[in-house]
């Protein structure tokens, strides 16, 4: 019976064992409920055995099929006795299947409510709304112009949008806008697509264990072990939280790397012409790079190992497959690398890390810290408790790959060593070089959990197949204790219920966005003071900013996100700070020539500094509003889109449409970026004004009306 009491009991001791001598009492029970005639005693090594089945005809040739080594251990001989649970692979199929399922259930459970992920409304909280604003300009670039990129006009006074700014969700994006063509919405599709690939977890831990140890006769519970300890691991630590915030590209990367790591690996020792696998290749080069570029940290140090330790593998298959996939990654994600590597100059994320040190550290004992001291690292867990199950799979992959190397695995065990020695650098040491520090380098946690997942869960297979080896004796135990602090981390994290997605806002947030979408001039910008961790996310867990440009059509300074990667965030505001100054430093002229230069007409604040400073100023600003700790203002100056010369502008995705122009030259009060042309031809010219980095829009002999677009 597939589901038997024996099978379901053996399945649960191989993975999660608690020892030998409950084993043998619960087995020998079991053997004697399921079939009585296969309940034989305990042999003198003290091991449980079950009487073969009627002997068949099949039987017989099955038995003159076997290898020496299992006849000899079938007949008492050498090795303990594997169940057959090790090498069925329905079985083991089986049990990854059901761990999908609940996994899957766990997922869909933590979105708020449920049929949130089915309709069209998207997920609101942290970065997801900021995914929200990516995602549709970039639909609104390719159904338009049939480009990725684009000027967008509603944040910072214009700037060049999906260049540098989502690099970690290219992938989502581009399947949802695809996929968006045939059914249902990208928004719908956004959110499934995310759903579905952090489901994915236990099959590809699964297949990379099938793939690194499929000539091992401990392959099957292996496999399974890797599935069951990956996707604990992703309840556990950071991918859980990851989620939550909406970083998704990453953790998905890192899981997927290890597969595309184990595939290569496949590749090398068959070195066959063409394979099932070598397509699983060029599919997963496609792929990672739209997953998250930081991928190539984890996959390059492996292969290059490999390619050390084995010369005599780097034959011509292999080296094809190796320049096919990389040639073939370049040529498809050229349309977004492009852009992306033209405006590189723009990225200024070491800026963000030294304002927000999320996933950085200096500090020389941050391996010890996050093992076995209480504080943690961009963490909600409480306590040391999180720390307990990742600490006992880095004792357990020690045992497992120190076992490779005795085993004969050599050119693997330096695989695993070379990724960890290089993963184990990057994220406890990166910090201290400038560079590596913006990548926020505590990240690479993730992939070096991983690797560290695989290599216990062939410290368990081993431990499976070859139970008096006292290598292995503490196996069971310590993954005894692992069970039971995941158990209680698994508790404490979920039952709080602070880690819950959510589609719908609450009264409040809707009637700020409802005061600007009515009360606010349409021929001007709106002041917003976004929140973020620094102020404990004043709109309920929200990046609100992402939102507002998308349901009223309004143009924000301040947003999408409080610290944005991008040098064009000059023109924001957030908890307090202005233009990258502290509010309260601004004389009255300077701000006065700041809200007619960016064309302010209404203000949403909460700062306490920030309303002091326009409290000090009764005649500029006039109160509205207040809506619990947000203040809702009016701006008292001419309105215009034109520093130079006079108009009217209507400002879309990657269109500003100037009509009844006056003037010459005129010079607008958007952001200047290159490739920006004119219809009809006009001369462009970049100009600055105040202290803005980034320079103003400059036309010289203008049309009566034009359209100004950004090419790639």
């Amino acid at each position: 019976m597939l589901l038997s009491i024996r099978y379901i009991l053996t399945a649960g001791f191989a993975v999660f064992p608690q020892s030998n001598q409950i084993r043998r009492f619960v087995g020998k029970m079991a053997a004697t409920l399921a079939h009585p005639a296969a309940a034989k005693t305990i042999d003198q090594a003290g091991k449980l055995r079950f009487a073969a089945a009627p002997t068949t005809t099949h039987t017989q040739r099955r038995h003159k099929q076997r290898s020496p080594r299992q006849t000899a251990i079938a007949s008492g001989g050498g090795t303990p006795v594997a169940s057959p649970l090790y090498n069925n692979r329905r079985i083991i199929l089986t049990l990854v299947g059901l761990t999908f399922i609940i996994h899957g259930i766990g997922l869909l459970l933590l979105i708020q409510p449920v049929v949130g992920l089915f309709d069209e409304s998207p997920l609101i909280d942290q970065d997801w709304g900021l995914h929200f604003h990516h995602l549709r300009s970039m639909e609104a670039f390719w159904r338009q112009d049939r480009s990725l990129t684009g000027y967008n006009p509603f944040f910072m006074a214009g700037y060049p949008s999906n260049t540098i700014q989502d690099l970690s969700i290219k992938f989502f994006e581009m399947v949802s806008i695809g996929l968006s063509a045939l059914a249902l919405s990208s928004v719908q599709w956004f959110k499934l697509t995310a759903f579905l690939s952090m489901a994915s977890v236990p099959w590809l831990m699964y297949y990379s264990a099938r793939n690194f140890f499929s000539a091992d006769e401990s392959v099957n519970v292996t496999a399974l072990s890797a599935a069951l300890l990956g996707t604990i691991y992703w309840w556990n630590s950071l991918p859980r939280e990851m989620f939550f915030y909406g970083m998704i590209g990453f953790p998905l990367a890192s899981y997927l790397s290890l597969w595309g790591i184990s595939l290569f690996y496949n590749l090398a020792i068959g070195g066959r012409a063409v394979t099932p696998a070598h397509f699983g290749w060029l599919a997963f080069s496609v792929v990672i790079l739209p997953l998250h570029v930081q991928s190539i940290v984890t996959i390059v140090p492996p292969l290059i190992a490999l390619g050390i330790v084995e010369p005599k593998l780097l034959q011509r298959n292999l080296l094809l497959a190796i320049l096919g996939a990389g040639a073939l990654a370049l040529l498809v994600n050229s349309p977004w690398l492009l852009p992306a590597v033209a405006h590189r100059g723009d990225d200024i994320s070491q800026t963000i890390v030294d304002q927000l040190p999320l996933f950085a550290s200096t500090d020389p004992l941050t391996f010890l810290i996050d093992y076995v001291g209480t504080k943690g690292y961009w963490t909600f867990r409480p306590g040391f408790i999180e720390k307990g199950f990742r600490l006992i799979l880095l004792i357990v992959a020690v045992l497992g790959i120190r076992s490779l190397m005795q085993n004969g695995k050599r050119t693997l065990a330096i695989m695993f060593y070379c990724s960890l020695s290089v993963l184990f650098l990057v994220t406890y040491f990166g910090a201290f070089i400038p560079s590596i520090k913006a990548w926020q380098p505590l990240r690479f946690k993730v992939p070096y959990d991983l690797f560290l997942a695989i290599g216990a869960a062939y410290a368990i297979g081993q431990w499976a197949t070859h139970r008096a080896a006292a290598t292995f004796r503490y196996v069971p135990w310590l993954m005894g204790a692992a069970l039971c602090a995941i158990t209680v981390n698994l508790a404490q994290t979920e039952s709080s219920g602070k880690l819950r997605l959510r589609t719908q806002t609450i009264p409040e947030i809707q009637s700020i966005v409802a005061w600007v979408h009515h009360e606010t001039p349409t021929q001007a910008r709106v002041l917003f003071e976004e929140s973020g961790d620094e102020t404990g996310f004043v709109y309920d867990g929200i990046y609100l900013s992402s939102f507002i440009a998308q349901h009223t059509g309004r143009q924000l300074i301040g947003g999408p996100i409080n610290l944005y990667n991008d040098r064009h965030h000059f023109a924001e505001f957030h908890s307090g700070k202005l233009f990258k100054r502290e509010i309260g430093s601004f004389s009255d002229q300077e701000l006065r020539n700041y809200l007619s230069l960016y064309n302010i007409g209404a203000v949403v604040a909460f700062h306490p500094a920030s309303l002091k400073r326009f409290q000090s100023m009764p005649g500029l600003f006039t109160f509205d509003r207040r809506i619990g700790p947000v203040h809702l203002l009016k701006v008292n100056q001419t309105l215009s889109w034109f520093v130079q010369g006079e108009g009217k502008v209507k400002a879309q995705l990657n269109r500003l449409e100037l009509t009844a122009v006056k003037g010459n030259p005129i010079v607008l009060k958007y952001h200047w970026i290159n490739g920006l042309r004119s219809e009809p031809a006009a001369k462009i010219e970049p100009v600055k004004l105040a202290d803005d980095p980034i320079p103003f829009i400059k036309i010289i002999d203008p049309p009566a009306g034009l359209i100004l677009r950004a090419e790639p």
